[in-house]
């Protein structure tokens, strides 16, 4: 139970973040929940709230990865300058309640989501973020191995 749990959180944040972005088009085909309007019966007002909930996230999101590069940035900065420790320390410190956010919002999303959706919709639903997940993963994979064979040349 708690593997299903995490397989669905792994795949929720692969499918409201904004990071979506580095991602092709192909992998990206069906990353949002209103992209299934027929598929799960919903309503033109789910379908509103639900891009509403969706976009909340993603503006969310891309503020706070901005806040998280800077903060990155600023550690790289203080560790090849022998910067000082109490600095660093805050820095991560820093840098992981900015992902704490994250996660929590991305929970949030998630929750909100799941409120819109009645009891076929979110059978539906999580069925569909499971293969999106995996599917998500198998094209990580080929990145993967792509990557490394060029690695090897």
């Amino acid at each position: 139970m708690k593997k299903q749990i995490l397989i669905s959180m792994v795949a929720l944040v692969g499918l409201l973040s904004a990071s979506m972005r580095c991602y092709s088009a192909e992998e990206q085909k069906g990353a949002y929940i209103y992209e299934y309007k027929k598929e799960l019966a919903l309503t033109n007002v789910q379908e509103k709230d639900l891009k509403s909930i969706v976009a909340r996230f993603q503006s969310l999101a891309e503020n706070k990865q901005k806040d998280l590069n800077e903060a990155s940035a600023a550690l790289k900065k203080l560790i090849a300058e022998n910067g000082d420790l109490e600095k660093i320390r805050k820095t991560i410190h820093d840098m992981a309640e900015i992902q704490a956010e994250m996660s929590y919002e991305g929970i949030a999303s998630n929750r909100a989501i799941e409120k819109d959706l009645n009891e076929t919709q979110l059978s539906k639903w999580r069925g569909i973020q499971a293969a999106f997940a995996q599917n998500l993963q198998k094209a990580l994979d080929v990145r993967r191995v792509a990557g490394n064979a060029g690695k090897q040349e």
